[in-house]
């Protein structure tokens, strides 16, 4: 029983991880893209406005718990 709840963890913590992985390189490629197009700023800017404000929050909170450093 030990073992098959293991390989659960580890089929979701694979899917957690592709997924975000997936994330990182859509993120890198429209990165990429805004750096060739030459108005890299405004684009960035653009996209940012783009995102809605609830998903930022929770998405710096999500950010907040995973990495912290103490000083």
């Amino acid at each position: 029983m030990d073992d098959a709840q293991t390989i659960l963890n580890l089929q979701e913590k694979i899917t957690v991880l592709e997924e975000r992985l997936r994330a990182i390189e859509r993120e890198q490629r429209m990165i990429r893209e805004d750096i060739l197009s030459g108005q890299t700023r405004a684009r960035m800017q653009k996209r940012l406005l783009e995102k809605p404000p609830e998903k930022m929050k929770e998405l710096k909170e999500r950010l907040d718990k995973q990495i912290k450093i103490e000083i």
